[in-house]
């Protein structure tokens, strides 16, 4: 029993949960954008976090 089954493991894991509230229309265009991008709706939030942070 050398292998282990399962994922490899990520140099960077990804184990921090993010609830929010937001309005109906923030979440039908968060939604609306997913769709439209061909992402998931925290692809979306995750490039909206790497934008503002590369702003001056």
């Amino acid at each position: 029993m050398g292998k282990t089954l399962g994922r490899p493991k990520s140099d960077n894991p990804k184990n921090k949960q993010l609830k929010i509230k937001m309005t109906e229309q923030n979440f039908n265009d968060l939604e609306e954008l997913a769709k439209k991008k061909s992402m998931t709706k925290t692809d979306i939030v995750m490039r909206g976090i790497e934008l503002v942070k590369s702003e001056p």
